[in-house]
């Protein structure tokens, strides 16, 4: 595995980017290039054997030393030295390892990929951020994808893990940042054009709606989304509503890698649910409301991908 040793430190005043996003760091391109590695990618930075996490690098023309890494207080406690002025550490050129085994997920060693590939082009289900960093998100893509078997219906997605808790530390990188260079699975997956995507991610904040309908797609398919799921959970007084343009959540932007994966950029669906809609049960029922949210979306691409052609 190339890596590179590396000078850990603060990132500068003007890096307002870094210091505002947790999961970046910059490193100079001399250090990228010296490990096969360009800016935008993703790298795992470790402080020692026990301390690393995943990262999307950016690059600065100019540092007193080409092995200078500069984060944020954010990325430096990723690592547990947000107190810290400077440390020494390496530069993993390999993000994901598609070599990696599940026991080696487990111990939280490596983050997991895994792509089932449907050869065909209809739909993508994805769950970046599956095991422990957003729990159910991977397994409502895998049941989304069992419920369309028949319709050759791909399904990619990760799963992190970190024994002792903070695995969306280690592992997480936001949607519109995840580079198909960094991981291996994606890039066959981003290698055509899928009609539709769409992901299940995770999130918490307080006030808001227990599961949040966004993406790029056309708002006639969102509404039907919202409603088919909001029918799906009903008794359970969880709040089923569309993500406003303007919303960080609403996953809109064409960067988003669900947008991204679909004929021009314009078809993905995001799911994004509160803990409340991924654990607990549907009332007098054993099923869990990760699953029946995960039928409802299955249900939905069902009808649209068998539905018959509107003729001219």
């Amino acid at each position: 595995m190339p890596d590179a040793p590396i000078s850990v430190r603060r990132a500068r005043r003007e890096q307002s980017d870094v210091r505002a996003h947790a999961e970046h760091a910059s490193a100079h391109s001399d250090v990228l290039h010296s490990v096969g590695l360009d800016a935008g990618q993703q790298a795992i930075i470790r402080r020692d054997s026990g301390e690393f996490a995943l990262y999307t690098l950016t690059t600065v023309e100019t540092e007193p030393a080409p092995d200078i890494v500069r984060m944020g207080l954010g990325g430096r406690g990723r690592l547990d030295a947000e107190k810290l002025q400077e440390f020494r550490g390496r530069l993993d050129s390999v993000a994901v390892d598609p070599e990696a085994t599940v026991d080696e997920a487990l111990r939280g060693e490596k983050l997991l990929e895994l792509f089932d590939d449907g050869d065909g082009r209809g739909l993508i289900v994805l769950a970046p951020h599956g095991g422990d960093i957003e729990p159910h998100t991977d397994a409502q893509a895998e049941h989304v994808r069992s419920l369309l078997s028949d319709l050759t219906v791909s399904c990619w997605r990760c799963k992190g893990f970190k024994p002792d808790g903070g695995a969306a530390d280690r592992w997480h990188i936001t949607s519109t940042d995840i580079n198909p260079a960094s991981f291996p699975r994606l890039a066959t997956a981003a290698a055509r054009d899928y009609a539709h995507a769409v992901s299940f991610h995770g999130f918490t904040e307080q006030g808001r709606p227990d599961v949040l309908v966004g993406g790029a797609a056309p708002d006639p398919l969102k509404r039907v989304m919202q409603a088919v799921i909001a029918l799906a959970v009903a008794g359970t007084g969880l709040r089923v509503e569309i993500a406003d343009e303007d919303d960080p959540l609403g996953g809109n932007e064409e960067t988003n890698l669900v947008n991204r994966l679909t004929t021009d950029r314009e078809n993905g669906v995001q799911i994004e649910q509160q803990p409340s809609a991924r654990t607990g049960s549907l009332p007098g029922s054993d099923t869990p409301r990760w699953r029946a949210i995960a039928t409802a979306v299955a249900d939905v691409y069902r009808v649209l991908l068998t539905a018959p052609p509107i003729l001219d």
